[in-house]
């Protein structure tokens, strides 16, 4: 039988509720080293990724199949929608460490829902309120879909070793600058969109992967371009 853990109350700077998804399931051990560049696409437009299949498998799945803990909140950031994200913080992904942030599927309505319940927003660094939670809403949210997956590896990937796993992009986009940093070459927006993969290279900087289905591909190109990646880890 499941075991659950009962989610807790973090109190600092206005507490915000963590839960650590469901922790004494039986987990399932990835019957092969899942890497940044396993990537297909199913015959029903699906991206399947570190084992598990965008827009069908859950947050649960996720967690059960590395068996790690994430926590589990709401974001508000300025212009756009409500957003369920599952940052599992620093994690080994096969042979390679990364942090990793998954965004879940969630209708709005249910998503307003949610935050009609809470009591906390917490600002982040990239300016997005992180919103509190309730504990039943907690487990319903984990067993969402996967929208998409950001994977922000621990080691700097040098461009060739980018083209010569995912191949040559369909396209390179710069990704605009703050006033602050106009002095400084953009990083560009690697687009692979047959895949659902772009990737934010930057001269001297770690990347970012992020993986979607192809047909809301757009939507993440865009954010992306305005400064709010799905799954930013700055907001985390």
């Amino acid at each position: 039988m499941r075991r659950l853990v009962t989610a807790t109350r973090s109190i600092a700077l206005g507490a915000t509720v963590l839960v650590g998804l469901l922790a004494g399931c039986e987990s399932t051990p990835p019957d092969h080293a899942f890497l940044p560049w396993d990537v297909e696409v199913n015959d029903s437009g699906q991206v399947e990724v570190f084992g598990v299949t965008l827009g069908e498998s859950s947050l649960l799945d996720f967690k059960r199949r590395y068996d790690q803990k994430a926590d589990l909140a709401m974001f508000a950031k300025p212009g756009e929608p409500l957003s369920l994200e599952a940052f599992f913080g620093r994690m080994n992904v096969g042979p390679l460490s990364a942090k990793v942030i998954l965004v879940a599927d969630v209708e709005q309505e249910t998503l307003e829902r949610w935050a009609e319940e809470s009591r906390i927003a917490d600002p982040t660094p990239s300016g997005a309120r992180k919103l509190s939670m309730s504990d039943e809403a907690l487990l319903e949210a984990q067993d969402q879909p996967i929208r998409s997956i950001s994977y922000a590896p621990s080691a700097d990937y040098e461009e060739e070793l980018i083209t010569r796993r995912f191949g040559e992009p369909a396209e390179k986009r710069p990704i605009p600058r703050g006033e602050r940093d106009q002095d400084e070459p953009p990083a560009m927006l690697w687009l692979y969109p047959e895949k659902g993969v772009a990737i934010t290279v930057e001269e001297d900087d770690k990347e970012l992967f992020q993986y979607i289905n192809p047909e809301d591909f757009d939507q993440l190109v865009e954010r992306t371009l305005g400064g709010q990646p799905e799954g930013d880890p700055a907001a985390h």
